[in-house]
């Protein structure tokens, strides 16, 4: 009788972006001691991948771009940091990647390379850039593919920067490894940020790649966990949440504008001759950036809210009205920003109209801004402006449960 495959046990995080007194920490303490809650679990893993969602650098040279994101740099050094955490594998395509040039990238790739770490979904050519990494074990070829939505990072012709995902090259690339491989797990980041609901294409581009023959698909971008599912048999989560991200002024303020921002899941895949099991684990970032556990009231909280997401998402109709709502809400006002957006743009003058034409371009280069521009639009059009008390009220929940996933426990800090 052939005996069984053993199981491959693989750990992914949400975004990593030490700066600040992260990066300090990170630097001049035990960086076990920052994971300490999910250390058991890097642990026992075959493989960990996370989101670098910096580069590595020295040198300030910040790329053109506008609106409120800012450009985030870390010293090279913060990759043995990485490594000594138990880290394998880390994605690059994301929005943020880029923020220093290519000068930024270069670096970047160099540090990690000097401390033999794996990396995707960025590079300095095409074919750098949409090449997965492979990993071998346990009887198995693991491919990991990594895309991001848009922005300013992405790779233009012949590179450098990120993997755009694209709905035809990537569910491509993904079929055309399903020959090779004998596993896909398939990094995306993508979304819109903090809200707690993913969108319909959101939705539809995690469920492609799936359909394209990954094993699993995991996402990140919102700052915020979002739910999960399992389709066609395969698990699909739609944010993880920051893993390691900071510091923000005021965290009590974060909080309460943005619930969510210091909750973390981390996926945890298990790979059997029965298929590929999935259990998230939740944590939170304490104010002193190190990660925390739960309350068992928060962890509670936290299922119960991924389970309403989850029963949304699967319910067509009713995931149509949460999202409209959403573009209800985020739209409001926009006819007095696009109004001033275009006289921007007929502006004299040139610094004035480039900011304008970057604005725009946003609005409909990157998917998630994209699908909420012309959502709204369309409410406008068909004159359904008016809130959805359903939706809200479901809204209301769900904000509702990630404050209270963020109970601490009495002994904590």
């Amino acid at each position: 009788m052939k005996p069984e495959t053993p199981e491959f046990r693989v750990i992914v995080t949400g975004d990593i972006c030490p700066y600040g007194a992260l990066q300090e920490a990170m630097l001049s303490r035990d960086v076990t001691g920052i994971i300490a809650p999910a250390a058991s679990l890097f642990a026992k893993a075959d493989l960990v991948i996370g989101n670098l969602e910096i580069p590595l650098c020295e040198d300030f040279s910040p790329i053109r771009k506008f609106g409120t994101s800012p450009h985030f740099m870390a010293k090279p050094a913060l990759a043995a940091a990485l490594k000594q955490m138990g880290f394998g594998i880390l994605t690059l395509a994301n929005n943020h990647i880029m923020d220093q040039g290519v000068q930024g990238l270069q670096r970047t790739l160099h540090a990690l390379a000097a401390q033999r770490l794996s990396c995707c979904g960025a590079g300095l050519t095409q074919a750098e850039v949409y090449r997965p990494v492979v990993f071998s074990g346990k009887d198995r070829t693991l491919a990991v593919f990594n895309f991001a939505d848009g922005g300013f990072a992405q790779a233009q012709e012949d590179g450098p920067g990120a993997a755009r995902l694209d709905p035809f090259r990537s569910a491509s690339l993904i079929m055309e490894a399903r020959r090779k491989f004998n596993l896909i797990i398939v990094i995306l980041h993508l979304g819109n940020e903090y809200l707690p609901i993913p969108s319909d294409v959101t939705v539809s581009a995690c469920r492609a790649m799936a359909h394209a023959g990954a094993n699993a698909v995991i996402a990140h971008h919102p700052h915020i966990p979002l739910c999960s599912e399992f389709y066609e048999g395969v698990p699909i989560c739609y944010s993880l949440g920051n893993f390691l991200f900071g510091p923000r002024e005021n965290p009590a303020a974060v909080m309460k504008s943005s619930p969510g921002w210091y909750l973390s899941s981390v996926a945890e895949l298990v790979f059997s001759e029965h298929g590929c099991a999935l259990e998230l684990h939740p944590f939170r970032q304490k104010f002193d950036l190190s990660l925390g556990i739960l309350s068992e009231q928060g962890k509670s909280a936290f299922h119960v809210y991924g389970d309403l997401g989850r029963a949304i998402i699967t319910t067509p109709l009713r995931h149509q009205k949460i999202w409209e709502q959403e573009a209800r809400n985020l739209f409001r006002g926009f006819g007095n920003r696009l109004k001033k957006y275009v006289e921007d743009f007929n502006s004299s003058d040139p610094p004035v109209r480039d900011k304008a034409a970057a604005i725009l371009h946003e609005l409909f280069r990157t998917d998630a801004h994209h699908a909420v521009t012309q959502r709204g639009l369309r409410l406008v059009c068909e004159q359904r402006e008016r809130d959805d008390p359903e939706a809200q009220a479901d809204l209301k929940k769900l904000y509702g449960l990630l404050r209270a996933s963020l109970i601490m426990p009495e002994s904590s800090s």
